[in-house]
């Protein structure tokens, strides 16, 4: 289908698989299937309108506020709006998905500690770690770049985590017990992927 633009492509892929679910929000909204229609159909041409459609995080998200602003446009417009449509209207605010005050500063602490954590590991231990955890890359490569056999660099990795784990757990005040074992299947579960 060379004739797809960039966009068609998107569409299809980031948009169309939640029709249903636009649908029957859309429903929702005005009580009526073919006015539920119009609006996602309408909602689908204002998304193909938009220039920055790349930069759309979540795409069915902005689709379901484009039917719901449509739908309060068209509430404003009419003569006549029945108080059931008015009432889900003003219930269906959309939640926002981001992460309230309190869960960002509590990841930054969270970050924090575990930054202070990984410099305070040995030279060695600390770049193996900081390869395999935050750049992503394999044993078998961490051994090339670092001139280490695989098994030294399975070593590092499996020393720097131990090390890390303890540190974290201490730094959380409840010393090597409960939040130890936390951190450990962190780092396991981590590691297996």
């Amino acid at each position: 289908m060379a004739w797809l633009r960039d966009i068609d492509k998107w569409f299809a892929e980031a948009v169309l698989p939640f029709a249903p679910t636009y649908r029957a929000y859309a429903r929702k909204l005005t009580g009526d299937l073919a006015d539920a229609e119009d609006l996602v159909q309408e909602a689908y041409a204002k998304v193909l309108g938009v220039a920055d459609w790349r930069r759309l995080e979540q795409p069915e998200r902005f689709v379901l506020t484009i039917i719901r602003n449509l739908a309060f446009e068209r509430f404003r417009r009419a003569k006549v709006v029945g108080i059931r449509q008015i009432g889900v209207l003003e219930m269906e605010a959309l939640p926002d998905p981001a992460p309230d005050a309190h869960a960002i500063a509590s990841a930054r602490e969270d970050l924090l500690r575990v930054l202070e954590a990984v410099d305070r590991l040995p030279d060695q231990c600390r770049r193996v770690v900081t390869l395999r955890k935050m750049d992503g890359l394999s044993p078998g490569q961490i051994a090339v770049r670092l001139g280490l056999s695989i098994s030294t660099v399975e070593k590092h990795l499996a020393k720097g985590l131990m090390l890390l784990t303890k540190s974290l757990a201490a730094s959380e005040g409840g010393g090597i017990g409960n939040r130890a074992s936390a951190w450990r299947k962190r780092a396991i579960k981590t590691e297996t992927r």
